[in-house]
């Protein structure tokens, strides 16, 4: 009897657990559910130590958006907080979209999503950095309330739109803000532009006049778009005196026809090497930093002057460069396999482009072969995009490394019955660097080299043969 009591008593007990434990899940379940039923703005509106930011969202508009069913993640600063926002802000129409849109960006983002921290794209087009306890510099106070469109985070501070690079820039009063602008050109958008016809000689569109025109810059079309908040940079802002004495070590080297074509040339070769993409933090900052052209660029941290976060990276306002121009003005290489075309194009027959073995030291290499093309001075092109302004002494290494007879051939640039160099004889089986002569340009720009057989139509000897052809530059 004593132990049929005991087991109804334990019963009971487990019966009474089970149903306190089952309406504590309904409970849960139903807060849940309610949760998930609600949308961001609702959230927002109903959350009474943010309300300052919810007049915002609906000053702006943004609580439109927060009302519909995309997903959204909101950051939004309590009210006592926002008691510092400036009332220039807060009076602007547009600037106070930008600021409320720096605080809310697409999908959902809880504390525990960055491992260790996000890059996130704000509504505004910023970049925000997110950790599991910061959002930029303002600490998440309280965090992962979620509902059926989004989670909310209340944050401890303002988070003001960084200006992006470029911004930055326009923002200062250094003089290398004005080279930039000055690399400014008109093209044509094709995509923008009124198609009339096409030219019957080239077979490319004709747009009508002053139809499709846009500014571009020939810095950002080179090295990146400072603009661009997508790709992050390290910018390094010189001084007036250091831009000035860069500009003035490397002006001789890249003279062009007038004066005003040499100054724009000399600050795009300057601006182009202190342009390198990607972030370097002062603390993770190098000895040299490579920019995007491969040229080194030496970073002496005594010459920093200031430092300053962007919304696409950092800039170090700096009062030296000291590029030297060896790493500026380099050694310029063109692969014998990669012409940019013929004297003749029927001639595929004769052409063969190989893979081989130099037998001193094991290493396979690329070459051209022309064979048996039976034609007097047959070329072969190659177009060099730019050229500086010195002497430069040219090398190439051609193999012959099937024929039993040397043939010669000769170099020439920009205009294949040029004498200037002499016909060079290409030995058996000769791996080498063989020097053929020197070249130095009149201005800074592209030219057009030339490979040419010999003058006569007679088979082998008159053969073409290239690994590479190489100008190194004579620097004083």
């Amino acid at each position: 009897m004593i132990l049929k009591n005991l087991f109804r008593f334990v019963a009971s007990i487990i019966f009474i657990a089970t149903l306190a434990a089952c309406n504590k899940y309904n409970e849960q379940t139903k807060a849940n559910s309610e949760a998930l039923e609600q949308s961001l703005a609702q959230l927002i509106q109903q959350t009474p130590s943010i309300s300052r930011f919810n007049e915002l969202l609906v000053k702006t508009g943004y609580d439109k958006l927060l009302a519909t069913s995309k997903m959204y993640t909101v950051w939004a600063p309590d009210n006592q907080t926002l008691q510092s926002l400036d009332a220039a802000i807060t009076n602007d129409g547009e600037r106070l979209k930008q600021f409320v849109g720096n605080h809310i960006v697409n999908l959902a983002y809880y504390t525990n999503s960055p491992n260790p921290s996000l890059r996130i794209k704000t509504l505004n087009g910023k970049y925000i950095k997110l950790t599991s306890t910061q959002f930029e510099d303002a600490t998440i106070t309280q965090g992962n309330q979620y509902v059926g469109n989004g989670v909310l985070h209340i944050i401890n501070k303002i988070v003001l739109p960084k200006p992006n690079v470029w911004e930055y820039i326009t923002g200062t009063a250094y003089k290398q803000k004005d080279y930039i602008k000055a690399l400014d050109f008109t093209a044509i958008d094709s995509s923008k532009a009124v198609q009339t016809g096409l030219d019957p000689a080239t077979g490319k569109p004709i747009y009508q006049a002053g139809t499709g025109l846009v500014t571009k810059n020939y810095l950002f079309d080179r090295v990146g778009d400072l603009r661009n908040e997508d790709q992050e940079y390290t910018f390094i802002l010189l001084t007036d005196d250091a831009l000035d004495a860069e500009k003035n070590k490397i002006k001789p080297y890249v003279q062009s026809t007038t004066e005003a074509e040499t100054d724009k040339l000399s600050s795009l070769h300057v601006i182009k090497d202190l342009v390198i993409k990607g972030v370097y933090a002062p603390q993770d900052l190098p000895a040299t930093l490579v920019s995007a052209d491969g040229v080194v660029v030496p970073i002496n941290k005594n010459a920093i002057l200031e430092t300053r976060v962007t919304s696409n990276g950092i800039v170090y306002v700096m009062s030296e460069a000291n590029v030297k121009l060896s790493d500026k003005i380099r050694p310029v290489k063109r692969e014998g396999e990669k012409p940019d075309g013929f004297s003749r194009n029927d001639k595929s027959g004769n052409i063969a482009y190989r893979l081989r073995v130099n037998p001193n030291n094991g290493q396979q290499f690329n070459d051209i072969y022309i064979f048996n093309h039976k034609i007097p001075l047959f070329n072969v092109r190659y177009n060099l995009k730019e050229l500086y302004k010195v002497k430069y002494k040219v090398y190439w290494v051609a193999p012959n490394d099937v024929q039993t007879l040397t043939f010669k051939q000769r170099f020439a640039v920009n205009d294949p019955n040029s004498t200037a160099f002499a016909e060079t004889q290409v030995n058996l089986k000769d791996y080498s660097e063989i020097y053929v002569g020197d070249y130095s340009p009149a201005t800074f720009g592209g030219i057009t080299a030339y490979v040419i057989a010999a003058n006569n139509g007679v088979d082998q000897t008159n053969s073409i043969n290239l690994d590479y052809f190489i100008l190194v530059p004579q620097i004083p």
